[in-house]
């Protein structure tokens, strides 16, 4: 009889340790929708009072399933080059930590987490802001960067115009 107590009490002890370990796990809040190919845009407008248009960039984000993220950028006539990877996590509702592996554009960044907070607008236009410490040669800059991107979808027909 005290072995069977002492069995029971034993794998209570277990399954209240892996509820627990099995709660820490929940993060808190719902993930957003960031994979996928992202595009960066930029605002023109004709006049200073108002925003503008929305107008696509040659600057690609792509945000994987793997949790890896890749920049690149189309250079015309000349082909797409990439100029930055890592992986990313999403560490809270409106904010993920790129850890960049590379980057041609910011190299101060490299090997560093970089928190990139965002809002999503209508959930296909991303606007990410993130703060730079220093510049590539080391002085001080304390910038924040905002970036407007949006994303890349498949079109229901092929283009007629579209130059391949």
């Amino acid at each position: 009889m005290k072995r069977h107590y002492l069995f029971l009490l034993v794998m209570a002890f277990m399954l209240i340790s892996t509820s627990n370990v099995m709660g820490q796990k929940s993060s808190g809040f719902t993930p957003a929708n960031l994979k996928g190919i992202w595009q960066m845009c930029f605002y023109v407008s004709g006049s200073p009072q108002l925003p503008g248009e929305l107008k696509p960039s040659n600057s690609f984000k792509i945000l994987s399933d793997d949790g890896k993220f890749t920049n690149m950028v189309v250079v015309p006539n000349h082909g797409a080059i990439i100029i930055g990877s890592g992986s990313y996590k999403q560490t809270a509702a409106n904010a993920f930590t790129e850890h960049v592996e590379k980057n041609l554009h910011l190299p101060q960044l490299i090997g560093s987490d970089n928190i990139l907070e965002f809002e999503m607008k209508g959930g296909d236009v991303m606007v990410v802001k993130f703060f730079v410490k220093t510049d590539k040669d080391g002085n001080e800059i304390n910038s924040w960067y905002y970036e407007t991107w949006k994303r890349v979808k498949m079109p229901t027909a092929y283009p007629k115009d579209l130059v391949r």
